[in-house]
């Protein structure tokens, strides 16, 4: 068995924690997996990484201008090198990785990353970690179903099922995505959330001129790319298969299930919507208040309102007729939100959104919509060497770019991709 030198106690190198911590463990511990293809493989590139470590001028550099380590000088190689005791997720990866290019094959990777369950369960405090196809996962809680074919994939659709439920998809192309709003996949985006909202609307307030409500805003703006707390979902599976395998061609994608209540579903112009579409029209020591007040269980419905009164302010700013009441709940909340078809890529792609509140991201309430099937959340992942195969059958069923992206500028890189 091969085993990695802190595989005992990881808490004992508090350097190697940070790392899988951002690396693996916050996958963990938001959606219970992770996949570890990329360093079990060895596909990142050695050149590269020197590169840009020695651009962001980090010390972790010095691990990789001499040849990777050896199970014999690799404890002696890392307690050489002087790190400080912050890194950020470019050095995590070098770290991680060169710890992995200890093995020479991806057989011995593999057994080594084995040896870490334990450890990484108990520094993080996670259930039992089981260990497949290069995916660690919680055992109590995930079921990994590998997709290796469009046949695969259908067969899975057969087997899920819930009259009393409305079905979602969405689709990564990268099974290592953390399932969060874009606007909470970086803590600056996060921090500056209403700056980019107001910006955007003072550079290009012409492209609003048919947007009435915040969530129409919202909408527009992630049509457009900027961070928002929207998460793009679809009624039509094939939509997210394509977008499960549409890019990253070396790595896993991911089919995303969801099963939602019909009562988590909400209209446009639901009060529900406009509350959390008013969110990032505050800065975020007033949005963190909001998420203390409505987590205290000492303060009551009535005291939150008075707690929240600018919130609703702005709520009734846009809906003067809405009740003086938001409930705590819904604020640290996610639901999904009907999006009107106005404009043709909700069209094609059978979009909705799945709003969110002021959620907590290592309590991420997206999880309670996953599908669930004998007590276990099903994880749809889709092989990478699969991923083109796939692609050239739904193209035969007209799932392709040019047809769930109808502006000319991808019709014309579908057209150019094709001959």
């Amino acid at each position: 068995m091969i085993i990695f030198f802190f595989s005992n106690d990881m808490n004992n190198f508090p350097l190697i924690k940070e790392s899988f911590r951002l690396v693996c463990a916050n996958k963990l511990l938001s959606d219970m997996y992770c996949d570890m293809e990329e360093y079990i493989a060895g596909r990142i590139d050695k050149k590269d990484m020197l590169q840009s470590l020695l651009a962001m001028e980090s010390p972790v550099a010095e691990l990789y201008k001499k040849p990777y380590p050896t199970p014999e000088n690799v404890r002696s190689m890392w307690s050489e090198v002087q790190i400080g005791s912050q890194l950020d997720f470019m050095e995590a990866k070098a770290v991680v990785n060169w710890l992995y290019r200890t093995y020479a094959n991806i057989a011995q990777r593999k057994d080594a990353t084995k040896t870490i369950l334990h450890s990484i369960s108990d520094a993080f405090a996670l259930d039992k970690l089981a260990f497949a196809d290069s995916i660690i996962y919680v055992e109590s809680r995930v079921q990994i179903n590998i997709i290796s074919s469009f046949d695969d994939f259908c067969k899975a659709l057969q087997e899920i099922d819930s009259p009393k439920h409305t079905f979602y998809y969405r689709g990564h192309s990268d099974s290592n995505y953390v399932l969060l709003p874009s606007i909470m996949r970086k803590s600056n985006w996060l921090l500056r959330e209403r700056d980019m909202y107001n910006e955007l609307l003072i550079e290009c307030s012409q492209d609003f001129d048919k947007c009435s409500t915040h969530l129409d805003y919202l909408v527009h703006m992630q049509h457009y790319g900027l961070p928002t707390r929207l998460l793009d979902v679809t009624k039509n599976p094939l939509v997210a298969l394509y977008f499960a395998c549409e890019s990253h061609p070396t790595k896993k994608g991911e089919v995303i299930v969801f099963n939602a209540d019909r009562e988590k579903i909400k209209y446009p112009g639901s009060d529900t919507a406009t509350v959390l579409s008013s969110l990032p029209l505050f800065d975020k020591e007033l949005k963190d208040e909001y998420a203390a007040y409505a987590a205290n269980s000492e303060i009551d419905q009535a005291d939150f309102n008075k707690c929240a009164e600018r919130l609703l302010h702005e709520v009734k700013l846009e809906k003067p007729a809405f009740k003086d009441e938001i409930r705590k709940a819904d604020i640290l909340d996610c639901f999904f939100v009907l999006s009107e078809k106005r404009n043709n890529r909700i069209i094609k792609q059978d979009g909705a959104f799945i709003i969110c509140g002021l959620i907590d991201e290592k309590e991420n309430p997206i999880n309670q919509y996953r599908y669930v099937n004998q007590e276990k959340i099903q994880v749809f992942i889709i092989e990478a060497k699969k991923k083109k195969s796939i692609l050239q059958l739904l193209d035969k069923f007209s799932i392709n770019k040019a047809w769930l992206f109808p502006e000319i500028s991808d019709v014309t890189e579908y057209i150019k991709e094709k001959y």
